[in-house]
């Protein structure tokens, strides 16, 4: 290969879609010259996650039409035109060799153009159900990776490889670190952006648990940070730290025996770490697509599943309480979640692109 392969990975808006396409960037570029640009939007995490990183982003004037009021979403709409013209001027400016949707608000203009303009494009799946923009585009993309197997028929040349991986999970994953019994550690995820019901169940729980022996982390989301540290004032014996967003993921997944979590794509690294985890999905997400991989991982006896509807303090503490009493169901759980990883999916796509497409050319 002459030259760098030019790559554009578009999408995000949360980290569930954002670092998938970070890691299949980092194989690719293990297996030759890259550079790699980012799509987005600026309200979305890669506007925090991407400049220490060293990467490109443009943005695109877009927002999302699901699960918004008509209002917005008419707003929405009307910025689509501005949106595909600034897809087509990226396009152009930067000339990809290959465009990578990942999902989220910037993947489907991006992809749409690329599309319609020749340029080659490949599509990247995180859950058990497609989300909007991945179910429309999915049959006219000509290669696509998704998670599981059982995705086939909504996708033109799917590969079911698992999701990529940042690097630094993967090397934390070989390195066996002991955890200390006590205190028993326990992390609430609520995705970048925080979940509110999840964050009010976890105050109602507080309370109820045991005064010595137990340690939180809390990520709640930017917006509902001073709320919920207020919540925990009153319990200074749990030793809780909360944050309102946290970056070396792998560290927390080494210390922690227990997760409370929503119920996105962070299920793959909950299963390349090996850890237990009681899942909340969000009600009526895209396709369904977190009750999808709850179910995965549930059916499995990888994970709790937990009804949104079902979520109050006194529910919460009950599970966490069995867990902690119970170290032999919760050490099934871990086995049965490493279980499920499906190894280095990032490697293995990127591969997969290499040979579909032919870059020896370039």
């Amino acid at each position: 290969m002459a030259g760098k392969l030019r790559l554009l990975v578009a999408g995000g808006g949360t980290g569930g879609h954002l670092y998938p396409g970070i890691a299949l960037a980092e194989a690719l570029s293990e297996r030759v010259p890259l550079e790699a640009r980012f799509v987005g939007t600026k309200r979305g995490v890669e506007t925090r996650v991407l400049p220490p990183l060293g990467y490109r982003l443009y943005l695109l004037s877009i927002g999302g039409l699901y699960r918004v009021g008509w209002v917005k979403k008419g707003l929405n709409l009307l910025k689509l035109p501005l949106a595909l013209f600034q897809a087509l001027w990226i396009l152009l400016s930067y000339r990809p060799h290959l465009v990578l949707g990942v999902g989220g608000y910037a993947s489907g203009p991006m992809l749409l153009m690329a599309l319609l303009f020749g340029f080659r494009t490949a599509l990247q799946e995180q859950n058990a159900a497609p989300g909007m923009t991945n179910r429309f585009l999915g049959p006219l993309v000509p290669i696509s990776f998704v998670p599981f197997a059982g995705l086939e028929q909504q996708f033109k040349n799917p590969l079911a490889l698992g999701n990529p991986l940042r690097k630094e999970l993967l090397q934390a994953r070989e390195v066996k670190v002991k955890r200390a019994a006590s205190p028993f550690t326990i992390a609430i995820i609520g995705g970048t952006q925080g979940a509110r019901a999840l964050n009010e169940a976890v105050l109602a729980m507080l309370p109820l648990l045991p005064q010595t022996g137990v340690r939180l982390i809390h990520q709640t989301g930017a917006a509902n940070l001073a709320k919920i540290q207020e919540g925990y004032k009153p319990y200074p014996h749990l030793h809780a730290e909360v944050v309102p967003f946290i970056h070396e993921m792998s560290k927390l997944y080494q210390s922690c025996h227990l997760l409370i979590s929503r119920a996105g794509s962070v299920v793959h690294e909950l299963t390349a770490m090996g850890r237990a985890s009681i899942l909340i999905p969000i009600p009526l997400s895209s396709g369904d697509h977190q009750r999808k991989n709850a179910q995965k991982l549930a059916e499995a006896g990888a994970a709790i599943l937990l009804e949104q509807a079902d979520l109050k303090g006194e529910k919460l503490f009950a599970l966490v309480q069995g867990l902690m009493q119970d170290p032999e169901r919760l050490k099934s759980m871990e086995q049965a979640s490493a279980g499920l990883f499906a190894g280095d999916a990032a490697a293995s796509m990127a591969g997969a692109l290499l040979e579909f497409y032919d870059f020896k050319s370039l």
